[in-house]
């Protein structure tokens, strides 16, 4: 059991998968969050990757062993797969069609 959900943050030919067990239903508000916040690293895939990470992972969870993961593939899912292309400043949610980085920070909903 879960809300498991997973975020790729992807550049070039590499890509960064991080995984929430108990969020995912609200892993794109997350994201928005974090876009909004790392709006100056929306170009840096490293930095953006950690800004992204760190706004899903509360701080209450921050000494828990479980609930949160870093991979490079999608592993346990419930949610669609949201995708954070960095190269080209979209963000997708799978089954739903690209939206720029800067629509998506003002969406006011799920852009599904």
């Amino acid at each position: 059991m879960g809300n498991r959900a997973n975020v790729i943050i992807k550049s070039g030919s590499e890509q960064v998968c991080l995984y929430t067990h108990w969020d995912g239903s609200t892993l794109p508000e997350t994201v928005r969050a974090a876009l909004i916040r790392g709006k100056q690293r929306w170009d840096d895939f490293q930095y953006l990757t950690r800004i992204i990470f760190c706004q899903m992972v509360p701080s209450s969870a921050w000494d828990k062993l479980t609930g949160y993961g870093i991979t490079n593939q999608i592993h346990d899912n419930d949610n669609p797969i949201i995708t954070v292309d960095v190269d080209k400043q979209m963000v997708e949610i799978q089954y739903s069609e690209p939206v720029s980085f800067k629509d998506y920070v003002v969406a006011k909903n799920d852009p599904r």
